[in-house]
């Protein structure tokens, strides 16, 4: 084992070998090391300057950028969204200015329509269109070729607008002239106008005298109208007064003659004079002559009541029978017996025919007034007798029906003859389906007292209907024709047409 002393000494040189090894290393890193970094310095102010050139230039750039696009007039900040709004002004402009040459050509056209002349104008107009044409074809147009040729243009707008300016000078003093002209022959028109105006003056006031002299007429006439109506209204109080006073004796007069009727009633017993005679008896064949003719009205199928022939007129309810007439003549009708009232007292030559409702000289004529039960079996019966008066040659003119059996009709005149009225009591009462109310049963009989009121007053005379059916020969114990409820319309084919005889069988 060496000794400890060498080994120390060993060590300790290895350690300073070590030492001096990393010091040399260490200075040459160094050195590279500072020698790397000169480089890099020197390389990185060169970059900064360079920077800050590049900088300097664009920072230039820029604010001449902007003030070329302030000097332009963009407001877009962005190069492409400015260049598109300088072309879109720029195409506006083009646009104005081919209308501005338009403009300028027709307003040259009116200006030498209304009167301005001279060459100026039209060189002014070529050379506006020369401009505007140099413009509009120019190959490169920029922004400084587009001002000078605006600046023509408008130079040569400034010429036109002189030159109108002198049309408008020399126009105006021929427009002072023509209105000095203008003035004198004013001044004669007003002259004129104030001589027409004094005449007009004159003749209003003629009119307003003549307008006075109407209105005191107007006075006068209403004046006159005023005293005419006074007097209408007089006269019209007496044409009242007269007509109450005639009213007043017209009713006198009415009165009097029912009173004369009523007398005349009361004193005799027959109702007027016959309508015809019997000229020819014939009970075999029961066919009678009478001396009725179709010029007297007479017509088949008339219905007449027969009277004794000794009869100072014409009883009222002693009739012999009925006839019919079949066949009227121009100088006698013959006639069928209908009814025979008395076998012991017949038919016989020279009765009386006569009619109720029918006269050689006018139909009779009728107004039938509340209800007419004929058969008294409780119903309203005013049909049958409508047709009994017509089959007899009268007319009906009134009727008047209660509420379950109709409505008022016709119009009650003093033409009518008689009323007929029912006032017997029926044999069967009717049992009525439709109650009448009352308010319609006291207005019918309203109605009815109104109405026999006024054929009273008109003379109309009663006639009870007992006498005018024994008048129209109804007979009372005839049977009451049923109503048909029901009708097989193949049994009455069957029933009412003959059989037909079979050929085939040999006849009886």
């Amino acid at each position: 084992m060496p000794p400890a002393s060498s080994n120390d000494s060993q060590g300790l040189k290895i350690a300073v070998a070590a030492f001096v090894s990393l010091s040399v290393v260490l200075a040459v890193t160094s050195y590279f090391l500072y020698s790397a970094y000169s480089q890099t310095d020197a390389k990185l102010t060169a970059a900064e300057q360079k920077s800050q050139t590049s900088q300097t230039a664009a920072n230039t750039a820029l604010l001449q950028y902007e003030e070329m696009v302030k000097r332009i007039g963009s407001r877009a900040a962005d190069f492409e969204a400015a260049k598109a709004e300088i072309q879109a002004e720029q195409k506006k402009v083009d646009d104005d200015v081919s209308t501005l040459t338009g403009q300028v050509t027709e307003a040259i056209a009116k200006v030498q329509a209304a009167g301005a002349s001279g060459p100026e104008l039209d060189d002014v107009r070529n050379k506006v269109q020369q401009v505007s044409s140099a413009y509009q074809t120019e190959p490169n147009k920029n922004y400084i070729s587009s001002l000078a040729r605006l600046k023509d243009l408008l130079k040569a707008i400034v010429l036109l607008d002189l030159e109108v300016t002198r049309d408008y000078t020399g126009l105006k003093k021929s427009l002072e002239s023509t209105n000095a002209v203008n003035q004198d022959k004013l001044k004669v028109a007003v002259e004129g106008h104030n001589s027409a105006k004094t005449d007009l003056l004159g003749e209003h006031t003629k009119h307003l005298q003549e307008r006075d002299d109407l209105l005191t007429k107007v006075d006068q006439y209403q004046t006159d109208i005023q005293r005419q109506a006074t007097e209408i209204a007089t006269l019209n109080n007496k044409l009242r007064q007269m007509e109450e006073d005639y009213s007043k004796k017209l009713n006198l007069a009415q009165t009097t003659l029912r009173e004369l009727r009523d007398q005349a009633e009361r004193k005799e017993t027959v109702l007027e004079g016959p309508d015809g005679r019997l000229t020819h008896v014939d009970y075999g064949r029961f066919e009678i002559h009478t001396n009725l003719t179709r010029s007297m009205g007479a017509r088949p199928q008339m219905n007449f009541t027969v009277f004794d022939k000794q009869a100072a007129g014409i009883p009222t309810d002693k009739p012999k029978g009925t006839i019919e007439l079949v066949q009227v003549g121009d100088s006698y009708s013959i006639g069928r017996i209908v009814k025979t009232f008395r076998m012991n007292d017949p038919l016989r030559e020279g009765d009386i025919v006569y009619s109720p409702a029918w006269s050689p000289n006018e139909p009779m004529r009728f107004a039938l007034i509340g209800k007419i039960d004929v058969n008294r079996d409780g119903k309203d019966d005013r049909a049958d007798l409508k047709r009994m008066i017509e089959a007899a040659g009268g007319i009906v003119d009134y009727d008047l029906p209660p509420p379950e059996a109709g409505k008022e009709s016709g119009e009650l005149t003093g033409r009518d003859s008689w009323y007929v009225i029912d006032e017997r009591m029926p044999f069967v009462v009717e049992n009525k389906t439709n109650e009448v109310t009352t308010n319609d049963q006291a207005l019918f009989l309203t109605q009815k007292s109104n109405a026999i009121k006024e054929a009273r007053l008109a003379g109309v005379r009663p006639m009870p209907i007992e006498r005018i059916l024994t008048f129209l020969g109804y007979d009372y114990h005839a049977p009451v024709r049923g109503r048909t409820e029901a009708v097989d319309s193949a049994t009455l084919r069957r029933m009412l047409t003959p059989k037909q005889r079979d050929a085939s069988k040999p006849s009886s």
